[in-house]
């Protein structure tokens, strides 16, 4: 096992750098030389006791905690001890519960308080999440579908424009930092995560920090997501720079990797700025091909202008697609819908067709909209011509053998009505012949003696044995028929 020196998460040996944060591995420490953790069952403020390690990073880590006064679980970000004396780290945790504590959005994670210990913890109090990152998702199951792809980049768009209508430029946007929440009851929601290095547009001249904070930003800045602006330092940071991230993240979940990768982070960087990226499969969409083209501009004032933008260029492209995602007003489902997008199976089930499922309901919802006018037609049901070839053959196959069967079945059945005729008729004969035949006397040449008639008793042994057997007679018969 291999582990990663900045977050802690163990890998096979077969992987060599963390996925979350693009840290080298090392060999795994031996379970004798893992520490205890000294913050486990410590209570902060009298209020939170840090009940387990949920995972770290690059400046803290998060632990599942206990509000004792509500008996609440939440989640608490600590700032790690290394960093006690760092002013530069301290000012940037600070201002990741001051930005995240402005954000008031269902796609942005809540955070409820901010403090600091007597011996000098910094911590976070946020709310407990549930599910995996999208960093998680992708190493699992990259490149996603489509409507998976889009419903998850509304989500996020969302939460990025209200952090820009509030003034807030993210600059860190990854999939590491986004999110995927999972309760038993309601459907998967999206949070965007650490708001560390954001940017207060409206006080960046008034901030002091600001300066400090911003070198220490570009060091940390993941190049793989980063604007062109961003990495070379040619202009300023703007909301449309978190668009050209945003549309990082929705070209890796749709191909299943970044489009700028190299070996070295500086590598990486030239790449993003003078290069345009690869061409996204053939199955995306030309719609949505577009989006993203837009999106991933060199030059900033050819992007979106932020978040909301992105959004619903997004939204609308998604409607027309007929693509599922939260907030759709799409009507429910219908079996008539499910046979027009399917085709039969050779055993009769019905294979939908997801692709032209949400044709038809895109389809259904425009001719809604334009008040049930004949300009728009459904899509037309596609047939799988294979099965469709199968199940012909197969019903030619089995109507010969049915027809088969019968002709065969027909001759058994008169044969057998010809055998049993005929048996019956040569055994009434032969009964018949032997009642009324008697041999005539044959004339005699010479005067010989009568032959004294046989008196002995019809039950008499010996005319029992000179009887012929049943078995014999049956025999008879039936070599009779054949002659």
């Amino acid at each position: 096992m291999l582990q990663c020196p900045r977050c802690g998460r163990r890998f096979s040996n077969d992987v060599l750098v963390c996925p979350a944060d693009q840290t080298p591995l090392q060999a795994d420490a031996t379970i004798a030389d893992v520490p205890i953790d000294p913050l486990l069952n410590r209570v902060f403020d009298e209020k939170y006791r840090l009940n387990e390690r949920l995972g770290g990073g690059g400046m803290g880590t998060v632990y599942r905690a206990t509000h004792l006064l509500i008996d609440r679980p939440v989640a608490i970000k600590v700032l790690s001890q290394r960093f006690v004396g760092d002013d530069t780290a301290q000012l940037r945790f600070r201002r990741e519960a001051r930005a995240a504590g402005r954000m008031q959005h269902p796609n942005a994670v809540s955070v409820t308080d901010f403090g600091a210990t007597a011996d000098g913890y910094l911590y976070i109090v946020m709310e407990l999440l549930e599910g995996h990152t999208l960093r998680d998702v992708l190493i699992r199951d990259a490149p996603l579908d489509i409507a998976r792809a889009v419903s998850i980049m509304l989500q996020t768009c969302a939460a990025v424009a209200a952090a820009h209508e509030a003034g807030l430029i993210h600059r860190d946007l990854k999939p590491a930092n986004i999110f995927i929440a999972q309760r038993p009851d309601t459907l998967a929601v999206v949070k965007v995560l650490d708001f560390g290095v954001a940017k207060f547009a409206v006080e960046e001249q008034a901030d002091d920090d600001y300066e400090t904070l911003t070198q220490v930003g570009a060091l940390i800045g993941t190049p793989r997501y980063m604007s062109p602006e961003q990495c070379s330092g040619s202009g300023p940071v703007t909301a449309a720079s978190d668009v050209y991230s945003l549309g990082i993240i929705l070209y890796e979940m749709l191909s299943g990797a970044p489009p700028f990768n190299a070996e070295t982070p500086l590598a990486i960087v030239f790449r993003q700025v003078s290069e345009p990226p690869p061409p996204l499969p053939a199955s995306v969409p030309e719609k949505l091909r577009a989006i993203i083209e837009r999106a991933l501009a060199k030059d900033p004032l050819k992007r979106f202008a932020n978040a909301e933008e992105f959004r619903q260029e997004l939204l609308s492209t998604a409607e027309a697609l007929g693509l599922e995602h939260p907030g759709s007003n799409a009507r429910p489902l219908t079996l008539a819908a499910l046979r027009d997008s399917g085709a039969e199976s050779p055993s009769g089930s019905l294979v939908i067709d997801l692709e032209r499922l949400r044709q038809v309901q895109a389809a259904s919802q425009s001719r809604e909209g334009n008040g049930g006018g004949s300009g728009i037609t459904s899509p037309v049901r596609r047939e799988i011509s294979r099965l469709n070839i199968g199940v012909t053959e197969a019903k030619k196959r089995k109507r010969i053998d049915l027809a088969v069967a019968t002709v065969i079945l027909a001759i058994l059945i008169l044969g057998s009505g010809v055998v049993v005729a005929r048996w019956w008729r040569g055994g009434g004969a032969q009964s018949s012949a032997a009642v009324t035949a008697s041999p005539s006397p044959s004339p005699t040449p010479s005067a010989t003696p009568t032959p004294t008639p046989d008196t002995t008793p019809a039950n008499h042994p010996r005319r029992n044995r000179e009887k012929p057997s049943k078995l014999k007679s049956a025999w008879d018969k039936f070599k009779g028929i054949f002659k």
